[in-house]
């Protein structure tokens, strides 16, 4: 790690040198020396904890299970990676309960000299199921950002759907891990306990977040995460960030004095300035820079440093009802799994196939699927069948296609029986094209929005190459015509129908040229 010659540093590159793997310390400093408010509510903290660890002389062996949000944060030119799956998104949160509960593979290279140094944390992370308001969540959010540029430490945007980023949820109750694109190659950053609100929780570079897949070695193995929810639960770098002075320490007693930060894969044993005799520094704890494959464990008093902060400042989280069971709603449709595309398609044209669940007490029809694959545009399939409370059925999707490469498709249900859905479960999948063959494109016509509401109006967006008049027809499901006006249309027109003041129900546009014909199925909800 490069040294700093002030006491914070504005730019963090000058102080996280090359590799960019933590900025929490160089955030953290900033804070401390710039925002007297957050340099109070952290020194309060601190001693509070300190004042609990003195009156509490029994160690914490308490299990905690920690409800997960994962925001994911992506530019819709770049969706294809950026917005990694959920697959992916799991594999990270099964890497942080391996090394919390010493389940890594490598906990067996630990040193023996510091093997009985190793605990099990006993904390545990689970993707929340319950939202804030005691909804179904999968305990992911997307949001495509506004924002054209990567993410800075300092660019609380991050933090706020309104400004191209995402809200937290109530961090008394969840843990908030953003993941999204930062700039300079920086790895990740995390909020001490209690210093900060609306951002509370960890930030973590998409480009390291999970375990391989898109991951870039040497970070590739999930231990970014793991070494950024140890901040969250207040603790420090080992070596204790005072720039190789060996006057500060990371206040954990068993593990070695220690001058700077380590990266690559050192060989044990390693000696510094700090600690010059065998066995010398702890390169391989968690809190270190070194590269994934290289870090093993938290020490005894690692954990119980987390523990205690999970037993006063961060206590609230046992109180969480974010693993709670859902309140089932009557409208309550669920997408379990996707069968089809494979997930490696010799073909860029697929007809998606999902597994559904009616967890609801009513039978549901007329369900409204919008899907697309990577940030493409999306479709919306209405299967006109129904599903009784407790069932699963397979349902087929009309074709779509992507690019060659890595695509992500996604499907979500917008609303059933007309109306919308108060509670349903999306799911993801990654998918491979590695044909050059293009879809037939069914129809040139979209409308939108679909599902529209039965006093809004409807905007179609056609596809042709010539001028034309055209009679646009509108059918309810029984067949009756309910609309009927002429236009003249020129390419690239968009025409726009208002007040159609439609009852909920399914229909059908036709659009007659004196060129082309199209036919499209749209949703009319209740407001």
């Amino acid at each position: 790690m490069k040294k700093c010659l002030l006491l914070f540093c504005l730019i963090p590159l000058l102080c996280i040198g090359q590799t960019n793997r933590c900025v929490t310390d160089s955030l953290h400093r900033y804070k401390l020396a710039n925002d007297p408010k957050y340099k109070l509510r952290y020194q309060n903290i601190e001693q509070s904890l300190q004042n609990y660890q003195l009156l509490k002389a029994t160690t914490n062996d308490s299990a905690y299970t920690i409800p997960v949000v994962v925001h994911i944060i992506y530019h819709a030119d770049n969706a294809s990676i950026e917005n990694i799956s959920d697959e992916q998104i799991q594999s990270q949160i099964d890497v942080l309960n391996e090394d919390y509960n010493t389940n890594n593979e490598n906990i067996l290279d630990v040193p023996v000299i510091w093997q009985t140094l190793v605990r099990n944390s006993k904390i545990n992370f689970v993707l929340a199921n319950t939202d804030t308001n005691g909804i179904y969540t999968t305990g992911i959010t997307r949001t495509a950002t506004s924002i054209n540029s990567s993410f800075s430490i300092f660019d609380n945007r991050i933090f706020s759907k309104v400004d191209g980023g995402d809200d937290a949820w109530n961090s008394n109750f969840y843990l908030n891990i953003w993941v999204c694109e930062l700039e300079n190659n920086i790895l990740g950053f995390a909020a001490f306990p209690g210093t900060m609100s609306n951002s509370d929780g960890v930030v973590i570079n998409y480009k390291a977040f999970g375990r391989f897949k898109n991951t870039i070695a040497p970070y590739n193995y999930g231990r970014t995460a793991t070494h950024e929810v140890g901040h969250w639960l207040n603790l420090l770098h080992i070596w204790g960030d005072d720039n190789g002075a060996c006057s500060n320490d990371d206040a954990i007693s068993d593990t070695p004095k220690q001058a700077n930060s380590n990266t690559r894969c050192p060989s044990f044993p390693k000696t510094d300035a700090c600690t010059d005799t065998a066995p010398g520094i702890m390169y391989m704890n968690y809190m270190d820079y070194t590269d994934d494959q290289c870090m093993m464990f938290f020490t005894n008093r690692q954990v119980e440093r987390m523990k205690l902060a999970l037993a006063t400042v961060r206590h609230s989280l046992v109180a969480s009802n974010g693993l709670a069971s859902p309140n089932i709603n009557q409208t309550d449709i669920s997408i379990d799994s996707i069968q089809n595309p494979v997930k490696y398609s010799a073909n860029r044209c697929f007809q998606p196939k999902v597994n559904i669940t009616n967890n609801g007490n009513t039978t549901q029809s007329n369900i409204v699927f919008n899907y697309a694959v990577s940030a493409g545009i999306s479709k919306n399939y209405i299967w006109q069948d129904s599903i009784s409370p407790g069932e699963t059925k397979w349902v087929e999707l009309e074709e779509i296609g992507g690019d060659i490469g890595s695509n992500l498709l996604e499907v979500r249900i917008v609303n059933t029986d007309y109306n919308h859905v108060n509670n349903y479960k999306s799911a993801s999948f990654r998918i491979n094209n590695t044909s050059n063959f293009n879809c037939a494109i069914s129809s040139s016509i979209n409308i939108y929005p679909n599902p529209i509401t039965n006093n809004n109006s409807l905007t179609i967006d056609a596809n042709y190459s010539d001028s034309q008049k055209a009679q646009v027809k509108i059918y309810s499901n029984d067949g009756r015509m309910v609309y009927s006006k002429e236009f003249k249309f020129n390419p690239q027109d968009k025409l726009e129908l208002n007040n159609l003041n439609l009852n909920a129900g399914i229909y059908q546009l036709e659009f007659n040229g004196e060129i082309n014909h199209d036919v499209k199925k749209f949703v009319v909800v209740n407001k």
